[in-house]
């Protein structure tokens, strides 16, 4: 009896070290296939921005990250319907799982939006560039962000979260509250003490967001 509670948790910890590293590499799969969409994006803007078609160097290069675009996503997508031996996906959890995959493709249209709007300049394609946008792109990624961002986030947790989630998400969202709450502050103090670059508040945000997201994975699938 007791040599199967022993397998029995051992299997159970075999299971969640399997969801988290499934899901780990979900989040990492779809951050590069964001960086990759948008870098195509640029580089076509570029080329469009200079009146001149892609000669055979350029058509190659374009190749290639179209063709690391799809193998990513291709993975992404198989790491996503790849069985996790449980029993199916409820409603809700199909719901949270598309909420959650709509979210990815939201943030990787406005990274393509910036890397348009930037053209041949790739220094302002930067998620941490502070360069002046087209009024109209800033419009549209301001009702994004503003709007149809908290709405989605609104929705998610009212129809799609369960207990389990929710108390995962709270403990991320309050790391994150402790890297922005002190790292904000010493960044600062460090600036005006001439040790580090200026604060950059985009830079904070991602920070805050990447810690919410790493305990909320951890605490879900651990």
């Amino acid at each position: 009896m007791m040599a199967r509670t022993q397998m029995d948790v051992a299997d159970t910890d075999g299971i969640a070290a399997s969801r988290f590293w499934r899901w780990l590499r979900i989040v990492g799969l779809s951050l590069a296939l964001i960086f990759l969409i948008g870098v195509a994006a640029g580089f076509v803007a570029a080329h469009l921005e200079r009146q001149h078609g892609l000669n055979l160097r350029a058509f190659a290069l374009l190749s290639g990250i179209a063709l690391a675009i799809v193998g990513c996503g291709w993975l992404l997508v198989r790491d996503i319907r790849r069985p996790t031996g449980e029993e199916p996906l409820t409603a809700k959890e199909r719901l949270n799982r598309n909420i959650l995959i709509g979210s990815g493709l939201i943030g990787a249209a406005m990274s393509a939006v910036i890397m348009i709007a930037a053209g041949e300049d790739l220094a302002k394609s930067s998620v941490f560039s502070s360069a002046p946008l087209p009024p109209t792109v800033a419009i549209v990624l301001v009702l994004v962000m503003g709007v149809l961002v908290p709405a989605l986030s609104v929705y998610w947790h009212r129809s799609a979260v369960d207990e389990q989630e929710a108390d995962a998400y709270k403990t991320g969202a309050l790391y994150g509250l402790y890297v922005f709450m002190i790292g904000a502050p010493v960044w600062w103090f460090a600036w005006r003490g001439g040790l580090v670059p200026e604060p950059n508040g985009i830079a904070i945000y991602f920070a805050t967001i990447l810690t919410v997201a790493v305990i909320w994975i951890w605490k879900k699938y651990r």
